[in-house]
């Protein structure tokens, strides 16, 4: 492996096959360490266009001087400085295949670790399914299953009457999304269904940032993965250690996923926390943290 391609900061490689730039950022401990890391952590960023700042933010801990991690985050298709691909080249398996790319960029037998966090779980599932002999660790944070939904419809809809929802129901009133400035509000105004708490909406915002939100991707990805057969039957290929972590009041990816997932990796650990919606780092921040360490450094 080349030292250049693990140090700190932002990396593009090319993929001539797929003539697609891809772009990624590297965090390691600021102090240096005479040791090499010992782990490799690999974050998939969601391909619908969050980006990487709001997990860069809330998973920061992952790679101070203690851990002496190196940790890189994936930027997929259309977003950042990764290439924009035709519109019908978006679903999460094919979003999913780029981590083989950057797999052999970084000239890894396998990914040490490979973490993901909503949609950005769906597509390091994807690529545990398709590579299995090329991931030694999941970790699987409130992870969407392509082909699965468990919206819970039921606890959204209780949250009408309650006080500290009533803005996101009265923002969300007449919204339009043809613009990614439109899209961008309209995504904003809905945070605070994604909590147990609302209160937390300040932290994930300041996480985020002043970014705007891609419209096209969302699109793009919705369309191509509603026309995709879906991920359920590729879960017995999965042979990397698997951890769920899930929020048990998450209305947007509940429980349910975490169960049926299951039924595919039956050896997966599963984790949920009470009190707890879809940034569980946010919402249960030490619990959070400390299950992943325990789970990295396990032998």
């Amino acid at each position: 492996m080349h030292s250049s391609v693990l140090q700190p900061g932002t990396h593009t490689f090319h993929a001539p096959a797929k003539g697609l730039t891809f772009e990624y950022v590297i965090h390691r401990p600021t102090i240096p360490s005479p040791q090499e890391p010992h782990n490799i952590i690999v974050i998939q960023c969601p391909g619908w266009g969050l980006g990487s700042p709001y997990l860069q933010h809330g998973l920061h801990d992952l790679w101070n001087p203690q851990t002496n991690n190196t940790v890189i985050f994936f930027h997929p298709r259309g977003t950042a400085g990764t290439t924009k691909p035709p519109s019908t080249q978006m679903s999460s398996l094919d979003l999913a295949s780029d981590l083989e790319d950057l797999r052999q960029h970084l000239q890894l037998s396998q990914y040490p670790v490979l973490l993901g966090h909503s949609n950005g779980g769906a597509i390091a599932l994807g690529y545990a399914q398709m590579y299995p002999s090329r991931v030694c660790k999941l970790i699987l944070l409130d992870h969407q299953l392509v082909g699965v939904q468990d919206k819970r419809l039921l606890q959204i809809q209780a949250t009408r009457i309650d006080d500290r929802y009533q803005d996101a129901w009265d923002s969300m009133s007449g919204k339009q999304t043809g613009s990614d400035e439109e899209f961008t509000e309209s995504v904003r105004a809905m945070w605070p269904l994604y909590f147990f708490d609302p209160g937390y909406v300040p932290e994930l915002l300041k996480g985020i940032g002043r970014k705007k939100l891609s419209v096209w991707c969302y699109e793009a990805q919705g369309r191509c993965d509603r026309k995709s057969g879906g991920m359920v039957e590729g879960l017995g290929n999965v042979r990397a250690k698997t951890l769920m972590i899930f929020g048990r009041e998450d209305m947007i990816c509940g429980i349910g996923i975490a169960e049926k997932t299951m039924e595919g990796i039956p050896d997966a650990e599963f984790i949920c926390y009470d009190g707890c919606g879809h940034f569980p780092w946010i919402e249960k921040r030490d619990e959070t943290i400390l299950d992943i360490r325990k789970f990295i450094e396990k032998e």
